[in-house]
């Protein structure tokens, strides 16, 4: 596994709460942050544009993130350049973003100005046919992962009637002590979380950017949980103790679940990553240094009895999970006969310019704060 694997994430998640937005993730809670705003229709020429800044400060921003788009992961959403101060994001729906502080803090790129509208009349009929569509589509989908969610709740009810807690929360202790030596004259208020997701549910199917995590951190300890509900417990528990102990973490939580279960567990500065093993994330493209076992939390003998009904409901998530990337995969065709229309629509002559004046300012921007310093 190469150590210098690009460093992608997606900062949103396709859920039974319909679309989850994380955007407000972009900075790392540091002052003099600046964030490009992009808008325009689809087939405007958001992700090309980001992906054509990306090359160039890929040699000059190691610790770049690249933000993959959650219903198409061949597009870019965003992209973050740490040592700049800076992200580019498309700020159009589903992730709608608005300047708070404009000039200040964000600046608006947009793209619409070489649309055509003249173009688009023609279409008007057929654009809203598919706009109407791949909505009443993705309500469908939307419906599939609710219930993928109510099958999974009752699998970790089940399973968590049978967990030793007290057991869990002693070892999780006992590993933050070993693990998370406690810095000198740091307090909790000084370490920082950044939320993430390694996975999207999409037209692809269940996307995976796992690659991510050895270039981040090489040593990776796997949790292995058959049923998802011990690991969650755990590492939200290592989560607080790392905090604690003034380590900054990036928390990667489940699309299901996509505000209360954190499903992978980073923490850069120690090389140290958690990741839960189980039948929805394949891992072996990865090869860990340790296993922890989530059984050794469990009344093994005693949830042996639920068994053909833990399985049930996991079989049945997933195939209810398997429609609904069906749906987003026709919504996905829909999408892209929408881009081809606005495609034709729109004049690109003037990209190179709009780069160019990007980049003049993102070093501007980044000479202005060294010379600040010098005063």
């Amino acid at each position: 596994m190469s150590e210098n694997a690009p460093i992608l994430f997606f900062l949103g998640a396709n859920s039974p709460q319909g679309f989850v937005s994380r955007f407000d993730q972009l900075d790392y809670g540091e002052e003099n942050w600046h964030t490009f705003i992009i808008k325009g229709g689809p087939g405007c020429g958001k992700s090309s544009l980001m992906k054509r800044i990306a090359s160039l400060f890929e040699s000059r921003s190691p610790k770049m993130e690249k933000i993959l788009c959650s219903s198409d992961p061949h597009s870019l959403d965003a992209i973050i350049l740490p040592e700049w101060r800076v992200s580019i994001a498309d700020g159009t729906a589903p992730h709608v973003l608005e300047p708070t502080y404009p000039g200040l803090s964000e600046s608006i790129i947009n793209l619409g100005e070489f649309l055509n509208p003249l173009k688009l009349k023609p279409h008007a009929a057929a654009i809203k046919q598919l706009r109407q569509a791949t909505s009443k589509n993705y309500a469908q989908a939307t419906d599939c992962l609710v219930a993928a969610k109510t099958f999974l709740n009752d699998c970790n009810r089940i399973t968590l009637s049978y967990c030793d807690f007290e057991k869990l929360s002693a070892y999780a202790k006992h590993f933050a002590c070993k693990n998370f030596p406690v810095k000198k004259n740091i307090s909790r208020c000084h370490a920082k979380e950044r939320v993430r997701f390694l996975s999207s549910i999409n037209s692809h199917g269940i996307t995976s950017v796992f690659d991510t995590v050895p270039s981040l951190c090489p040593n990776i300890c796997f949790i292995c949980d058959e049923y998802d509900a011990v690991a969650p417990l755990f590492l939200s528990a290592l989560r607080s103790h790392a905090l604690d102990a003034g380590y900054d973490v990036i928390s990667c939580y489940c699309p299901i679940s996509p505000h209360n279960k954190i499903e992978h567990l980073l923490i850069p500065e120690l090389g140290l990553a958690l990741m839960t093993e189980n039948r929805f994330h394949d891992l072996s493209c990865i090869t860990p240094e340790r296993r922890i076992h989530a059984k050794r939390f469990l009344q093994t003998d005693a949830l042996r009895r639920h068994k053909k009904r833990l399985s049930f409901y996991q079989k049945a998530a997933s195939q209810l999970i398997e429609q609904a990337v069906q749906i987003l995969s026709e919504n996905k065709e829909m999408h892209d006969l929408l881009e081809q229309l606005y495609l034709k629509a729109m004049d690109f002559s003037m990209m190179d310019d709009v780069i160019e004046n990007l980049v003049a300012q993102i070093v501007d921007f980044k000479l202005a704060e060294e010379n600040n310093h010098l005063f």
